[in-house]
């Protein structure tokens, strides 16, 4: 029984580490982890007796878990949605996939144990965020090599194959590191977590993402009001540090161009398009872009070029309401409401120093990245929405262990 736990360990913590770095398609790719992952705890659930009480008191704690529950009501919203989709296979594979995102949280919150196992999770989430920003460094030197200026048609991806998807990852490990090093003590902490953070920060600049930029000053301002006031003087400093560095300046001033942005409310016309012919019950999940084609055929003034298909509203709310129905959206707001309130009182439970501030940053991050998802949509993205529930299993873990449940 031992060994099963240190290899569910091992599992786990190796899917923590190579799902950035690994394709999210292909023979090899990080759902080949998650898969192994699941098979091994049912596995462990047939062979060992202990396994199998384990299951019951897990079960009376994720009925107390909000996160949990909110989840799994969109997720069963998801597989009903199957029934009117056009695309059948489509709408299942992706609400399948849905439930392996809340078999992640499950199994960091719950299954993880072990001394220091905490720390070496923690450490292992911070390590590969760093490794992606020096990743994107090395891209940024590759381009210069061969006189490549950075512009739209050539951003810095690293290895989150997305340059908007690296906005979003970065976005959900910074602020853990900037709590991190608010609150540490230790001259040599202080430093390597400096270092930590503007390299964190540089890959936000690279990304060129505007909603990482966007999110970024919201985050900051969010930690000023909630923690440190002095992060005020951040949030005045930011804006113009952004403006001074070409790269960013050219995205940041792009936010308020309304022909770069006429496409995006061409996709948000359709989506509303979508919501008024399928109010109730939507299209099906992930069937948007099933049906795009469809209302660009009978609205071509909405058209955005011959061959462009839109994958997603980019807009979350317009995603969920114009593919879940009324229940749906009802359902992701409980989960956005329900998750902030968890968060919330976590922060107010915990009596261990070292982990509040984890908590406050990892809320932050959540709170910010759903504020990007206003602008885009990264819950179809396999990195983007796999990092926000490994954060969220995170702070669920904190306060587990400041409950003494594990």
């Amino acid at each position: 029984m031992k060994f099963y736990k240190s290899i569910l360990n091992i599992l786990i913590l190796s899917f923590v580490i190579l799902y950035p770095i690994l394709p999210s398609y292909g023979a090899i790719n990080s759902n080949l982890i998650l898969y192994i992952l699941f098979l091994f705890q049912v596995l462990g659930i047939l062979l060992f007796k202990e396994e199998r009480l384990d299951i019951f008191k897990k079960v009376r704690l994720l009925i107390k878990d909000k996160i949990f529950i909110s989840l799994s009501l969109i997720n069963i919203i998801m597989y009903f949605s199957t029934l009117v989709a056009d695309n059948r296979r489509i709408a299942f594979t992706s609400s399948l996939r849905f439930s392996m995102y809340i078999f992640i949280y499950y199994s960091i919150s719950y299954k993880l144990n072990g001394k220091n196992i905490f720390k070496i999770l923690l450490n292992s989430y911070i390590f590969i965020s760093i490794l992606s920003s020096l990743f994107s460094i090395i891209q940024l030197l590759k381009y210069k090599f061969n006189n490549i200026s950075l512009d739209d048609e050539h951003r810095i991806s690293s290895f989150l194959e997305n340059s908007n998807n690296l906005g979003a990852y970065t976005i959900l490990s910074i602020f853990i590191v900037l709590m991190l090093l608010i609150n540490s003590k230790k001259k040599s902490e202080k430093i390597f977590l400096s270092l930590c953070s503007v390299l964190l920060f540089s890959n936000i600049i690279l990304s060129q993402s505007r909603n990482a930029i966007l999110a970024l000053l919201l985050g900051c301002i969010l930690i000023a009001i909630v923690y440190d006031k002095r992060f005020l003087i951040v949030s005045i400093i930011l804006p113009i540090v952004l403006l001074i560095i070409p790269q960013s300046r050219m995205r940041f001033l792009a936010i308020l161009d309304l022909n770069q942005n006429s496409s995006r409310f061409k996709i948000w016309k359709i989506a509303e398009l979508m919501i008024k012919d399928h109010p109730l019950f939507g299209v099906g999940n992930s069937n948007f872009a099933t049906e795009y084609p469809v209302y660009i055929y009978h609205n071509p003034d909405l058209m955005i070029h011959g061959s462009y298909r839109a994958l997603h509203p980019h807009n979350i709310f317009l995603k969920i309401q114009s593919e879940l129905g009324i229940l749906g959206s009802i359902f992701f707001l409980l989960f956005l409401g329900l998750t902030i309130f968890s968060l919330i009182a976590y922060i107010k439970n915990c009596k261990n120093n070292e982990l509040k501030p984890i908590l406050v940053g990892v809320t932050i991050a959540f709170i910010s990245f759903q504020f990007m998802n206003l602008l885009d949509c990264y819950y179809d993205s396999l990195k983007a929405i796999i990092t926000m529930f490994i954060v969220l299993s995170i702070a669920s873990y904190c306060n587990n262990i400041n409950k003494d449940l594990l």
